[in-house]
């Protein structure tokens, strides 16, 4: 959700409804919330019926079936599926599509399916979306601005090893299955400046506050997860004042000149040093970060960069990629939290150790892992952090002593993931629950 909002904060569960008050204030942060409260309780609700996955007897869709097309491929079926509540729909006119054609792809290139015995499955999420992936959200009555945004229900179709016994849909060990596809989630906090020393409540450390002059929505996200192949190779994470919403169109390369469209303005445009990311719709379905480069000077709709700082190859034609963009991050190279390939080196940390500035007083730090264990980072996992001038701190939840920051995992990126098949070596199974439509003739 990298839109242009205040904050994201949700409300308690047991809050049923947002209530506007005459005279009073509107901000965007509650009719987002109340947006929240309702979807959050429609799909508690779907769940809470249909179980944590299953479809419409009458409309059972995505059904896997193993083919060979000169490849090992899958033909999925039409229909619609529901997982942890959210409805997922392959639509009627993508029917027997194939498994490395689907319309969110699961990689960057076609993917290879795993040698049987495997399991296929639904892995659901939600994205954010702006007029920069669908411009359809402008009003050209109004001259076409940038209003409101939209979220967007993402449907994948998965494949992995799954090394039990041949599993049957109603004794499929969906909780332990479930688990090791999210692995062992990371955990951050985030504070305002080192806790002071003196513990009189009179005295206010000046070097514990947050010292921002504007309200802003901190995003803490993770860019690269390290591969032990590759030489190198670091968990890094890149972070914005401003929720990663400042982006524009990418419309063409030159050389080391990017040809942008939709800079709004200098404070949400871009400048010499920012550090920006090249990236486009595939990239981001595949959970893939796109390449950064640092910028050496801006002149109008052209970004120039240092060539010398690119982190992987540059689209020479980005209009040939779905919705191409250029976003900035909003890291810069410190003693205390120096760059790796235009990132910040993720490091871990218990107590006053790990702590990683940020800016204007505000510091995170990511729990180490239990000995011998280690934390699941996946790229594009996220944390927000709202900074508010007025109160001069951030917004974070607390421990019960009211002061001590908590660790929390990561805000999103969620996935909710269900089994479709059961692929052994010449013979599948179908693991999908189905459900009866509750309304029926009354018999007289």
């Amino acid at each position: 959700m990298r839109g242009d909002f205040s904050r994201l904060t949700p409300d308690p569960a047991d809050y049923s409804l947002v209530l506007l008050q005459q005279g009073r204030v509107l901000v965007e942060s509650d009719w987002n919330t109340a947006m929240a409260t309702l979807i959050g309780a429609q799909r508690t609700l779907a769940a809470d019926l249909i179980g944590p996955h299953g479809g419409p007897e009458n409309n059972l869709g995505f059904g896997a079936e193993p083919i060979s097309n000169g490849r090992s491929d899958l033909e999925l079926r039409a229909g619609v599926y529901y997982v942890d509540g959210i409805r997922a729909e392959l639509p009627l006119e993508l029917d027997e599509l194939h498994w490395s054609e689907q319309p969110y792809p699961v990689a960057e290139e076609t993917p290879e399916l795993p040698k049987p015995p495997y399991v296929v499955y639904l892995d659901v999420w939600e994205r954010h979306v702006s007029t920069l992936e669908d411009d359809r959200i402008r009003e050209v009555a109004l001259g076409g601005p940038d209003t409101a945004s939209r979220r967007q229900v993402i449907w994948q179709v998965r494949a992995a090893e799954y090394a039990g016994e041949e599993p049957s849909c109603g004794d499929f060990p969906l909780d332990e299955w479930r688990a090791g596809l999210r692995g062992n989630p990371p955990l951050l906090r985030a504070r305002t400046g080192p806790p002071p020393k003196d513990e009189d409540p009179c005295l206010a450390a000046p070097d514990a506050r947050y010292r921002g002059v504007e309200n802003q929505l901190y995003r803490v996200e993770v860019a690269s997860v390290k591969d032990e192949a590759v030489k190198g190779s670091v968990t890094s994470f890149v972070w914005s004042r401003e929720n990663g919403s400042v982006a524009a169109a990418w419309t063409g390369t030159i050389g080391n000149r990017l040809h942008v469209a939709g800079i709004k303005d200098v404070k949400r445009g871009f400048a010499a040093g920012d550090w920006v990311e090249l990236t486009w719709d595939t990239l981001e379905y595949a959970g893939v970060a796109g390449t950064r480069v640092k910028l050496t000077g801006v002149d109008g709709n052209l970004l120039i960069f240092d060539p010398t700082s690119k982190t992987g190859e540059i689209e020479t034609d980005p209009a040939s990629r779905p919705h191409a963009k250029v976003r900035r991050w909003d890291q810069r190279e410190r003693k205390a939290a120096p760059l790796v390939r235009g990132a910040v080196e993720l490091v871990e940390g218990i107590g006053d150790n790990g702590w990683i500035p940020l800016e204007n007083g505000i510091e995170i730090q990511f729990l180490a892992a239990d000995p011998g264990g280690t934390h699941t980072y996946r790229v594009g996992d996220y944390w927000t952090i709202p900074a508010r001038v007025a109160t001069g701190d951030i917004i974070w939840p607390r421990d019960a002593d009211g002061v001590t920051a908590s660790f929390v995992p990561p805000h999103g990126v969620e996935h909710h993931y269900a089994p479709l098949t059961w692929v052994g070596e010449g013979t599948s199974r179908n693991l999908r629950q189905q459900f009866e439509q509750a309304a029926r003739c009354h018999v007289t």
